[in-house]
């Protein structure tokens, strides 16, 4: 074990939020605890969670929700592609 060597690499990901570019940086799933509400029948205390996406923008850094990222990077390209590929091998058969 004394050899090992394991590369850490805090990579960016091109992508667009509602037409404005940026730099995806990590997924963060956010958490905080919510208080029982007061009033009889009311509801109990928990936890509210959340995934976000962390993006970069020229004006700073946002959490945003992951259904309005929109990659386009080469590791996109490469899943456009391969869908590509299998549609064109489907309608060969």
């Amino acid at each position: 074990m004394a050899n090992l060597n394991i590369p850490i690499k805090f990579e960016t990901r091109g992508c667009i939020v509602k037409n404005e570019p940026g730099y995806f940086h990590c997924w963060e799933n956010y958490s905080k605890p919510i208080a029982a509400e007061l009033h009889i029948g009311g509801a109990p205390a928990g936890v509210f969670s959340k995934i976000f996406g962390i993006v970069e923008f020229e004006d700073g850094v946002r959490r945003i929700d992951p259904t309005d990222i929109c990659f386009c990077d080469e590791e996109n390209n490469y899943l456009t592609a391969l869908k590509k590929r299998m549609e064109d091998n489907k309608n060969d058969l």
